[in-house]
């Protein structure tokens, strides 16, 4: 039986809706495939508009889940966990994606009784997929590209959203290429860790009691060393991924591959984002404590992980502004300084 993999979005605002077949999709890229003896197959996808021009290089790492980079839902809508606007920014940029392994570009997914969108596990997906293979991936579709598009190699861009923003300083610090690392959304320390943060903040607001908060953190504890004691599994599983992914991207903190870079950072947060800014405000304060002038630091304070801010009017009623251009906007205008 197929392992399905469920993934809530409460709101997908960053998604681009479109109606039709995938082509409406597929039109707009033009994929490549590398076949490696160690990573397998892999597919990376080159935004077409002006594909043949002179341009700097995007490639941009989306968030975690085992979904398809445009995925189809049951309503007839194209959705999408891309944060970039590619149809505008291929103007200036060649942007590239990267599908996570054995994973196509676009497929349909499906809405479970729960009400959370899933899509099934694709065979070979759970052998390779760790951080070790997104950063070899990456590592690879740099070079490849670098020989096969026009590419300005002044400005090489790797920009990486939630669980992407922890590839992304790895993947510099092993491809010199690199000169840009713009990571937003994702934490600075130990992923496992904001599992700890999340049972303390609970507890600290009410919404448990101490002894409830302290027992689950003994509870992760536990599992925490029964991964880090099979780290290679990739059989067993908890929280709906592998030893072998929480390991990988767990051995190395985010923090400590930023802290090896020279190249200029941009490190990007949302005051509402509770799984990520609660230990990324550290990373501004260790690179101040090592010296480094590096990493550009910015917030955005009412924003959650999605670029979003929640307002409530007087009636109670609650409207959802998106930040997600101006987000961007401000990203491009930092690489234009640095």
């Amino acid at each position: 039986m197929k392992r399905v993999f469920y993934f809530l979005i409460p709101i997908l605002v960053f998604s681009k809706t479109t109606y039709g077949q995938h082509e409406k999709i597929t039109n707009n890229w033009k994929t490549l495939t590398i076949n490696d003896s160690a990573l397998g197959k892999i597919d990376y996808h080159i935004y077409k508009n002006k594909i043949k021009d002179h341009k700097p290089l995007i490639v941009y790492l989306q968030g975690s889940t085992n979904f398809p980079l445009y995925y189809l839902n049951p309503n007839g809508r194209y959705s999408s966990g891309i944060t970039l606007n590619a149809n505008a920014m291929s103007n200036d940029y060649h942007i590239i994606l990267i599908s996570k392994p054995n994973t196509p570009l676009v497929d349909s997914i499906q809405i479970a009784p729960s009400g959370r969108k899933q899509y099934p596990i694709r065979e070979g997906y759970s052998e390779k997929y760790s951080l070790d293979w997104r950063v070899n991936s990456a590592d690879k579709v740099i070079n490849d590209a670098l020989k096969k598009l026009n590419i300005d190699s002044t400005t090489i861009i790797i920009w990486g959203h939630s669980e992407g923003s922890q590839v992304a300083p790895a993947v510099a610090v092993k491809n010199k290429n690199v000169t840009h690392v713009i990571s937003m959304m994702g934490n600075s320390l130990n992923h496992l860790y904001d599992f700890i943060l999340m049972e303390r903040l609970s507890a600290l607001n009410g919404e448990k009691s101490n002894e409830e908060a302290q027992s689950n953190i003994d509870s992760l504890y536990v599992e925490f060393e029964k991964i880090y004691q099979d780290p290679k599994s990739t059989t067993k599983e908890w929280f709906g991924e592998t030893y072998y992914k929480w390991s990988s991207f767990t051995l190395n903190s985010p923090i400590e591959n930023m802290l090896r870079l020279d190249i200029p950072i941009l490190y990007v947060a949302g005051g509402e984002d509770r799984h990520s800014i609660l230990n990324m405000d550290y990373a501004k304060l260790e690179f101040m404590r090592k010296g480094k002038n590096n990493l550009t630091y910015k917030v955005y304070p009412n924003c959650d992980h999605f670029f979003m801010e929640a307002k409530t009017d007087e009636s109670g009623k609650k409207e959802w502004i998106d930040h997600l251009d101006e987000v961007n906007d401000f990203a491009l205008e930092w690489v234009a300084k640095h």
